[in-house]
């Protein structure tokens, strides 16, 4: 890894901000700049390479914003798949600091409302073997 890089994505989760950048969302304030500043900001690696305490897609996290409670949700893609109380979405300030972070990393996109904090990455889809088995054994049947 670059030691420039400040946040770790998957060549999959890259492409999935490039898409929500091309179709230059108007959320929150600040979320387009902050969606720039992931994209300029990160070192790109295939799924197989990802860490295992690196924050991708449908990962568990514990997390907090500023001096906030600790909360620990899954990072989803959007409302679709939100649960309240269970899950962020990747198209929210807090979701998409998370994406590309670190057990243990702390990362300021708003002074006002502090840093995000990941405690710990509790559960990551590249990680877990029975997930990457059955991703190939798809991938094998569709040829």
């Amino acid at each position: 890894m670059s030691g420039s890089a400040q946040f770790v994505m998957t060549d999959r989760d890259y492409a999935i901000l490039r898409g929500i950048a091309m179709a230059r969302p108007s959320g929150e304030r600040g979320y387009f700049d902050l969606l720039r500043a992931k994209l300029v900001h990160t070192e790109i690696v295939p799924a197989d390479d990802i860490e295992p305490e690196v924050v991708t897609m449908n990962s568990q996290v514990l997390y907090r914003v500023g001096k906030g409670r600790w909360f620990e949700h899954r990072l989803v893609l959007g409302a679709a798949r939100e649960v309240i109380g269970q899950t962020v979405s990747l198209r929210s300030l807090h979701g998409l600091a998370l994406l590309g972070m670190r057990d243990e990393q702390e990362f300021t996109y708003d002074p006002e409302q502090g840093p995000v904090t990941v405690n710990a990455v509790l559960y990551q889809p590249e990680a877990d073997a029975e997930v990457v088995d059955y991703g190939r054994a798809r991938m094998w049947r569709g040829r």
